[in-house]
Formats: structure tokens, sequence, C-alpha cells
């Protein structure tokens, strides 16, 4: 049978959840190493990676490396340095981490028809927080998507905790630096099936057999209001999703699962940036009073010099904000999820939230906040570059 070293330590390398980078600074440090007379044990490399995390954060004099969940990791993919802000701020926490440190009461994982469902990370502040469970020991049918049953989701007892709620599985699938979509497994171009959609094959389960499931909701008040409340879900079952659209899914598992702990998060009073531009946002007529730039919210106030009613059949305010722009040349897009017109009728003053789309922001990067404005065109008339209005962050 052939051996491949590096593959396997990559694989061990994969259950502790390196990012790519530290996983191939991981796989050169061992590998300078003598080459191994015979073969180790998955176990044995699982040890090596980890103590290779100790010899790196030595040498480097780095804080240890941030094990984050599958989903999370492939989504936001953030530098150690941003895990730490996180943490620091209280806006991730890993709850597998801290089960030795539950206090009495609190049940973070519960086993029943032999599956076990496990709290595993939350990402949570002042506006929604998302949630992320891992499912072990569930046979999911061969090219079907899983599905997973509640009854309950509460905190303190109240259902009605959220003005927007939502839930999927993580689908093993990421991008590549061209935009491609591919499997964050292996960085192998997804597969497809055969049909009139040329469907996408997901990778739902990883190489362990596990599946990772996440909520995400945002907080119908804010969230420091539900910070230090017993967060509870109670999950009664797990299958697949129906073939046939707008069908239940099928039940294929019946049980318990009763999950609950003491929810917190970031505050983002305390753990944000702040601006005061009071300018107005190109020639729109639309000034930015206030900005507050949280790694995963962003609130701002803008203020109107007309009346517009276009917010009572629900059109989103204009000009939108697109994404944030960063000092080393990127941009992080983000999706409005509020908008509040409470104070319009008297003052034309809107609030709305953002969440950061597909990134969790370095506040010690940020550069600027990029407005849509609209396209460039060429001579024919044909768009060319899409143009933005910039607000600083200073």
């Amino acid at each position: 049978m052939n051996y491949n070293v590096k593959s396997e330590l990559r694989r061990s390398m994969d259950a502790i959840h390196f990012s790519g980078d530290d996983k191939e600074r991981m796989v050169a440090l061992l590998m300078s190493a003598e080459a191994p007379r015979q073969r180790r044990s998955g176990k044995k490399l699982l040890l090596l990676a980890l103590a290779a995390t100790l010899v790196v954060g030595a040498l480097t004099g780095a804080a240890v490396f941030t094990r984050w969940s599958r989903s999370a990791q492939t989504a936001y993919n953030p530098p150690q340095q941003v895990k730490e802000q996180a943490e620091k701020s209280g806006l991730s926490v890993m709850l597998e981490d801290k089960q030795k440190e539950t206090t009495p009461g609190e049940v973070l994982s519960a086993t029943d028809q032999g599956i076990t469902i496990t709290a595993v990370q939350t990402i949570a502040d002042s506006y929604g927080a998302q949630i992320i469970f891992r499912i072990d020991g569930f046979d999911l049918p061969e090219d079907r998507i899983p599905d997973i049953f509640w009854d309950s989701v509460t905190i303190d007892g109240d259902l009605h905790f959220a003005s927007s709620f939502s839930g999927g599985f993580y689908d093993g699938l990421t991008r590549d630096k061209d935009g491609h979509l591919v499997y964050a497994s292996n960085g192998q171009p997804v597969a497809r099936r055969d049909d009139e959609f040329q469907s996408i094959i997901s990778q739902w389960v990883a190489e362990d057999g596990s599946m990772e499931y996440e909520f995400r909701f945002n907080f119908l008040d804010p969230g420091e209001s539900y910070f230090g409340k017993e967060f509870a879900v109670h999950f009664t079952g797990l299958g697949v999703q129906s073939e046939k659209k707008a069908e239940m899914g099928e039940q294929l598992v019946s049980g318990s699962w009763d999950l609950h702990w003491t929810l917190t998060g970031a505050d983002n009073s305390e753990s944000s940036v702040t601006i005061t531009p009071n300018a107005e946002i190109g020639d729109s007529g639309l000034t930015l009073l206030e900005a507050e730039i949280g790694q995963k919210s962003i609130r701002a106030v803008y203020q109107s010099d007309h009346d517009w009613d276009g917010w009572k059949q629900l059109e989103p305010l204009n000009p939108a904000l697109e994404k944030v722009c960063m000092k080393d040349g990127s941009t992080i897009f983000v999706v409005p999820t509020e908008e509040n017109y409470k104070r319009w009728e008297e003052e034309r003053i809107c609030v709305v939230t953002y969440t950061i789309y597909d990134g969790i922001l370095d506040l010690s990067k940020l550069e600027s906040l990029a407005y849509y404005k609209g396209w460039e065109n060429d001579a024919d008339g044909n768009p060319t570059i899409e143009l933005f209005d910039y607000i600083p962050i200073s």
C-alpha cells in the first residue's frame, strides 16, 4: 500500500481545523525531519501536529493556533490576529473548549439513538448570532441533503427573541482564488449531477463522518439584553430533505437532544470602531451621521435632505452600503439586515444594521465604507467599471 506522509499529516491537522497556510507550515516543519522508517498511526500524527503547533508558537512568539468549527473557518478564513480579536471581545466562543467549565445544569452535548449533537461555536454580537452544532453518528443516505428537526429554540424561555431566523447544514464548499466553487477539504472542483440543472454535489459529511449545522438569527432587541441568559434548543430528529419542492423533509431518526447554556457575545458599544463623519454620500442627498463598525455587524445612522416614501413600499435605502475596504486593498461585502424608519417622519433619519457577509473584520485595518454609485459605460453604452462613493474610516 502506498503511504503519503504529507497527506496523512494534512488530514490529521484537518481534524483540528488548521487554516491552509498554517497547515503547510506544519507540514514543512515536520517533513524537514528525517523521513519516517515505518508508518505512523493517525493518532501519533495528530499528536505530532499538535506538537508542531506548540513548536511554531514558541519559535514565532505567537499565540497557540485557535481551532474553529469547519464551517466558520471555511466561511471566514480569519487570520490568527482576527481570531484573537474575536475571542478577546467575546464575539467568538469555542463551546467545546469550555465544556469542562460549564456551570451546573448547562448541557453542550447530548446523545440519543447513537447520534450525538454538540454545540461547537457561537459567533454573537449586539445585533445577531451564529450558532454551530456538530452531528456525529448519523448515517446520511447517499446523494441526499440532510435535514434536522426541532420543536423549540428559546432565550430565557422566550420564543420571540429574533427578528429573523434561519438554519442550514454546512455543504463543504468554498471558492478558490479565481472564484470557482471547490471542495473545502481538498480544493478540487465540485462535481455535478447529470441532470437538467447540472446541480452541484455537496460534501455534507466530513472525513470523520460528522456534519455541521448552524442557526443564524438577528436579535429583536439589542443583543446585550440576551447575553448572560440561557439559550436552549430541543432537537427531535434527523433525516433528509424532500426531493420534491415545497414538501416537508423526511425524518429518519427520532429522538431527544436537549442543549442549553449561557449565551455570551460581543457588546458592540465596547468592541467596535465608531465614526461620526456627518458627510454626504456623493451627491445623493443622504448623509452618514454615524457608523458603529464591529467585527461582524455595522450600525449606521443616515439623514436625508429630502422626503422619500420608498420605505413604505419596502424599497431599500439608496445609495446602498456594499462593502468595507481594508488597508491591504481587500474588500469585504455587507448585507443589510434591518432598516429602521421610526425617526423618518420627524427627522428623516434611518438606522440601518448590516451583517458582514463573507468575513470577520480586522478593526485595526479599516480603510473606508464603499457605497454603490452605478457603472461607468464605454462608448457603446455597455457597463465597464462599477463605481462607488467612499466614506473614510478615521
